[in-house]
């Protein structure tokens, strides 16, 4: 029988792997034998160089529906799409003012706009093949809205949204051979959890502790094999027992 969870020969796009969650899910596949197409905001050159396996980098700005074109129209068929790119940044929804409106609109562009200029770039080229994998990042603060108080509103409403566009876009196309779903990790020591100052409690969390990147990268290697087959519109938790759907 063959091993559906073997990425070899499978051709994937990664945004976001210059994070700390999607150069881990980069690893994950690449380990897996997937042929890998990486991009960032600025190319994630050094990541390709340490993979090998004819992994290609590439700058892109998810939010920019033109670029997103140009690149799929460059890259050739996928067998799965993995948006690991993500935007957040603390404000003052309160009194922010102007400068908090322009928080939002990017956090939007970034977290909605972008995986949605992905999916509608990357269906062509799928429903041609008769298949396809696409997996969304969301986050568990979409689900008890951020697991400190210190959590920005703006992040959380674009994550809420982000899991109603999986099974969205996974209605639209589950007759065609594709599936759709996402991930919900809850809080991971990552750069920009780091950078963000939040005090976790840990000693309250059922593992005591947070994730790694490597935990999310590794479901979402899942989430890209054919394995997945009859999967499709789900939002799976991944966050030490923190919430549950």
């Amino acid at each position: 029988m063959k091993n559906l969870f073997d990425l070899r020969g499978e051709r994937i796009l990664i945004t976001g792997a210059g994070g700390a969650i999607g150069g881990a899910t980069a690893r994950v596949c690449a380990s897996l034998g997937a042929e890998l197409i990486i991009t960032d905001l600025k190319a994630p050159e050094a990541l390709a160089e340490e993979l090998g396996n004819s992994t290609r980098a590439a700058g892109l700005d998810n939010a920019s529906r033109r670029d997103v074109d140009a690149l799929f129209a460059d890259v050739g068929p996928l067998d799965a799409l993995v948006d690991c790119s993500g935007y957040y940044v603390k404000g003052d929804w309160v009194d922010g003012g102007d400068e908090w409106d322009a928080l939002l609109a990017r956090t939007l562009d970034i977290n909605i706009k972008g995986p949605t200029n992905l999916v509608r770039a990357c269906l062509p080229g799928m429903i041609a093949r008769g298949s396809g994998r696409i997996v969304l990042t969301g986050s568990m603060s979409a689900r008890n809205a951020g697991s400190t108080l210190a959590v920005e509103p703006a992040y959380v409403a674009s994550k809420g949204g982000l899991h109603a566009l999986v099974r969205y876009f996974a209605r639209q196309v589950a007759d065609k051979g594709i599936v759709v779903n996402g991930v919900s990790p809850g809080p991971i020591l990552t750069p920009l959890l780091v950078s963000a100052n939040q005090p976790f409690a840990t000693d309250s969390y059922p593992m005591k502790r947070l994730g790694e990147p490597a935990e999310i990268g590794w479901p979402i290697a899942f989430l890209c094999s054919r394995g997945t087959s009859f999967m499709t519109g789900a939002v799976v938790d991944v966050n030490g027992g923190m919430a549950f759907s």
